[in-house]
């Protein structure tokens, strides 16, 4: 649910607070005649994420220092009820995030102090909280979404390894295995049209030309079983995986980070050429 939180809309949001009768009025004509230059709508659509209790409570503060703390709950409960779709750009930092937003909800961030030197000072210090809390929030959100799509991935090459086995008349069934245990070094366990046992790691990627990451772990364990081993790479919406052998990964068509640093924990993997 995103939409328009400006000054205008919260300045609507407290004068609603104000007169519960605007709650009333569906017809705007009469809202428009009495508030012409607030932004009704989306004043209602604030109290309905934030809830009325925290309006009244700004409405009732003279302080302008309690003003600023109320304000600054009234964004968290926003970005983390309605979720706009500009919060993700946090991960890039308080500067990079700013480039995002637009003028009105940037002022609405400075009205709160929030854009603040963050500094060793009592004040800098509960703004860095507050910014910290924001990144903290959207981190979750990306690695649970990161979560789930490497979730979809893995069933996907369930299904792809069944009917696999099915066409080569092999009667197995193949192993989810990360499931049962995450720190093996594959996802699923299936056999090749041998009947030797294979080993899957899924990956699964939203940049279009496939570029995936490979923990230390997964590493080490496709140099263990080598030809054995076999990348499913799920790029975007694709019906098929872009099956990756031991050998293919070591050639030319991949560009691998500097696997030789003792200090890495994910290695970066870049298609050349996605066939």
């Amino acid at each position: 649910m995103e939409f328009n939180f400006t000054k205008s809309s919260l300045l609507a949001a407290l004068e609603i607070s104000k007169d519960k009768n605007i709650h009333k009025f569906n017809n705007l004509n009469y809202l428009e005649s009495h508030k012409t230059t607030l932004d009704i709508k989306n004043g209602k659509k604030i109290i309905e994420i934030v809830g009325n209790e925290i309006i009244d409570k700004l409405n009732n503060t003279l302080q302008e220092s309690d003003r600023k703390i109320i304000l600054r709950e009234i964004l968290m409960i926003y970005i983390k009820k309605a979720k706009p779709g500009f919060m993700i750009r946090i991960l890039g930092a308080r500067s990079h995030f700013l480039e995002f937003v637009s003028e009105n909800f940037e002022q609405l961030l400075r009205e709160a102090g929030l854009l603040e030197t963050i500094d060793l000072s009592k004040e800098g210090q509960i703004i860095r909280a507050w910014w910290d809390d924001f990144e903290d929030f959207v981190r979750k959100l990306d690695k649970d979404k990161k979560i789930e799509l490497g979730r979809e991935a893995e069933e996907k090459t369930m299904i792809f390894e069944e009917k696999k086995l099915k066409k080569l008349n092999i009667n197995k069934k193949p192993f989810w295995a990360a499931y049962e245990n995450n720190l093996l070094g594959y996802d699923v366990k299936s056999w090749n049209e041998d009947k030797n046992e294979i080993f899957i790691e899924v990956k699964s990627s939203r940049h279009p030309s496939g570029i995936f990451y490979l923990t230390r772990n997964e590493w080490n364990f496709s140099k263990s079983v080598k030809d054995r081993f076999l990348i499913h790479l799920w790029i975007q919406d694709n019906e098929k995986p872009k099956i990756i052998s031991y050998t293919q990964l070591q050639s030319k068509s991949y560009k691998i980070e500097d696997a030789s640093n003792a200090e890495w924990s994910d290695i970066k993997i870049t298609p050349i050429k996605i066939n």
